[in-house]
């Protein structure tokens, strides 16, 4: 088979007419992709003016050469104007007409009809724009994408052959004046490699435009996933800050309500509104450990402890927490234990205990009076622990029930039913609880179809038998002399109300400057330090005291613990790490109170005496408790 320059011109043009054609409609598709619609009219240039130079004969030479070789320097600079658009430059469309209308303008000078003259001006106004296209290309390479380097050398290649033509064509001897195609095998070289690049530089853009798609997605990936990181530390953040600012009131509130109802002066009346008072306390207080609990679940921070949880203690005080509202509706509690159900399991009892108060709560406050709801536990074959929690009440329907365990979000029927609003946590912390303990939580149709049955298997394994250890006796309390710093006057308050009913000698401080030198007139048994304070704050005075305790070595070392609204294992840890010895999570009751004072070491330096009216009582020793072993805010004060 005989190729000649004229089968070569019609088969270039066959290929670029099908490849530009398809790069339209690439660029009527996507239209956000830049330079797609300038490489398809490259293309299409192409094809044209290669069917029209390959004519020459059998059309007018006005069309087969000078409009032909136009539509080709117009394919370049069209070429140049795609680089240049996909890479965000600006790229003027008159500078992609220049090559086309200087060729118009050559052919009005003397010689245009010879056939190297023609040869010089096209190579000069052809390879040119494709040496800068493929200089575009590489200027873009910093951005890493693979196919620009394919494509700087074919573009490059193709302008360096084309413009190889003007040396060649300058050491014609002779110049030919006329019409026809020349069919050497240089023009056939050039024409076999423009058939190659058009074919290779458009699968490698097709590549690069896949490319720039997929970097451009994954940066989009990693721009969310960057801003979700953010968003997340900001809500940690700010729940952290609420969670401090809001159990500073608290720790007002729950701490002189226990320091009021042990008041013997108070009238019967008074003690049950002071009474209500601390329930209502109780009850906001544990709406902020639910968001915060919730925003632990969702960040993927939450740590689960692992020891021996006595199922009867687990489900008796799940109960009896639920029992008062369940007989002022008139609602009966039962339970069903399956007879092989081992008496404690390995798990975290706090929050195996949440679950179970969530779903007990949920089922009381939904079961309308006189109602029923039953509390089953059992072991399933494979020693693992399920629960179920079965009411009668309205029951939930199946598409409502996509809504259950979702954050804040409560039963469009609940407000039609009268029954009472929530908060839309509980279940939403159950459901991130239990799939941290790697369990399943599902709710049903209770029997018959009446009412609702939630239930929770959890892979838990029976823990192994202990011989049960004798109940040792409350220790008693002895006198102690405390230093209370905080910039709060409440929070001063509720500690001196509450220790000094124990006829401990309280003192207090308003910042830590001040503590720092009442600290150096007389020291303390124990000093109760606010973290966040104006001037120096908490962190910083422990680190004074200890650095001054360290300057006179037989001095005795007291005691410092924490208290703060802020009780994440961070926080924890930056506690430790300035010398202090524990943690006591605001709002503090008597209870964590005497457990830190009980604690304390036995005094080795003559106490101050108590003020009158407080009498001390025995002394007794204990280590000093550890940061984990504060005992939890909001207990019920002692007797």
């Amino acid at each position: 088979m005989h190729l000649d320059s004229t089968t070569l011109l019609l088969l270039s043009a066959l290929i670029s007419a099908l490849l530009g054609l398809v790069w339209l409609g690439l660029s009527l598709h996507r239209h956000r992709t830049v330079g797609l619609r300038e490489w398809g009219m490259a293309l299409l240039c192409v094809a044209v003016g290669t069917l029209l130079l390959g004519a020459r004969g059998v059309v007018p030479d006005l069309l087969s050469i000078d409009i032909g070789n136009l539509l080709i320097l117009l394919a370049g600079g069209f070429c140049w104007r795609g680089a240049r658009r996909f890479d965000g430059r600006p790229a003027p469309l008159w500078l992609a007409l220049l090559p086309g209308l200087l060729w118009l303008m050559a052919q009005r000078l003397p010689g245009s009809e010879l056939v190297e003259f023609r040869i010089l001006v096209t190579s000069v106004l052809s390879g040119i724009p494709l040496i800068a296209t493929a200089v575009e290309f590489w200027r873009g390479r910093p951005e890493g994408l693979a196919c620009r380097i394919l494509l700087t050398g074919a573009f490059g290649l193709h302008g360096g052959l084309i413009l190889l033509r003007i040396p060649l064509m300058l050491l014609q001897p002779e110049w030919t004046r006329t019409a026809v195609l020349p069919d050497n095998p240089w023009v056939k070289l050039i024409l076999l490699e423009s058939i190659l690049h058009g074919v290779g530089s458009s699968f490698a853009l097709l590549a690069l435009f896949r490319e720039r798609g997929e970097r451009q997605l994954l940066e989009a990936i990693s721009a969310s996933r960057d801003a979700a990181q953010q968003a997340s530390a900001a809500k940690s953040r700010f729940l952290a800050w609420m969670s401090h600012e809001m159990r500073t009131p608290l720790n007002g509130v729950l701490g002189l309500s226990q320091a009021l109802s042990e008041s013997r002066a108070l009238p019967l009346g008074a003690r049950e509104q002071v009474t209500v008072i601390t329930q209502a306390g109780q009850h906001l207080l544990a709406l902020v450990n639910d968001v915060l609990d919730l925003a632990l679940v969702e960040a993927g921070r939450l740590t689960l402890q692992s020891a021996p949880v006595p199922l009867s203690s687990l489900r008796e005080n799940a109960l009896a927490l639920v029992r008062p509202e369940a007989a002022q509706k008139g609602i009966r509690l039962r339970t069903e234990i399956a007879p092989d159900l081992p008496s404690a399991m390995l798990g975290d009892g706090r929050r195996l205990q949440q679950v179970l108060l969530n779903l007990l709560a949920n089922a009381v406050k939904f079961t309308p009076r006189g109602g029923e709801v039953l509390l089953a536990m059992q072991c399933w074959s494979d020693g693992s622990l399920r629960l179920a929690v079965t009411d009668t009440g309205p029951g939930i329907s199946a598409t409502q029930r996509a809504l259950l365990f979702r954050d804040f979000s409560r039963l469009p029927s609940a407000a039609r039913e009268g029954a009472p609003e929530g908060y839309g946590l509980g279940l939403a912390i159950c459901a991130g609880l239990v799939q941290a303990m790697h369990g399943t939580l599902g709710v049903e149709p209770g029997p018959e179809g009446r009412g609702s049955r939630f239930w929770v298997h959890l892979p838990l394994q029976a823990a192994p038998a202990e011989a049960p250890a004798a109940a040792a006796p409350p220790a008693a309390v002895p006198t102690r002399d405390v230093l209370v710093v905080d910039d709060v006057a409440v929070n001063r308050m509720v500690v001196q109300a509450l220790l000094q009913g124990g006829g401990h000698v309280v003192r207090q401080a308003a910042s830590g400057e001040a503590a720092l030198a009442m600290l150096a007139e007389r020291p303390s048994d124990l000093v109760l330090m606010d973290l966040q304070m104006p001037g120096i704050d908490g962190l910083d005075t422990a680190r004074r005291i200890r650095a001054q305790e360290a300057g006179r070595p037989d001095a005795p070392r007291m005691i410092i613990i924490a208290l703060t609204g802020e009780v994440s294992p961070q926080a924890q840890e930056a506690c430790r790490a300035a010398g202090m010895d524990g943690c006591l999570a605001k709002p503090v009751s008597r209870v964590s109170l005497q457990a830190v004072l009980r604690g304390l070491p036995a005094r080795n330096r003559a106490a101050p005496a108590p003020e009158a009216g407080r009498p001390g009582q025995p002394a007794g020793a204990a280590p000093p408790p550890r940061l984990d072993e504060s005992a939890p805010a909001g207990s019920a004060p002692a007797a």
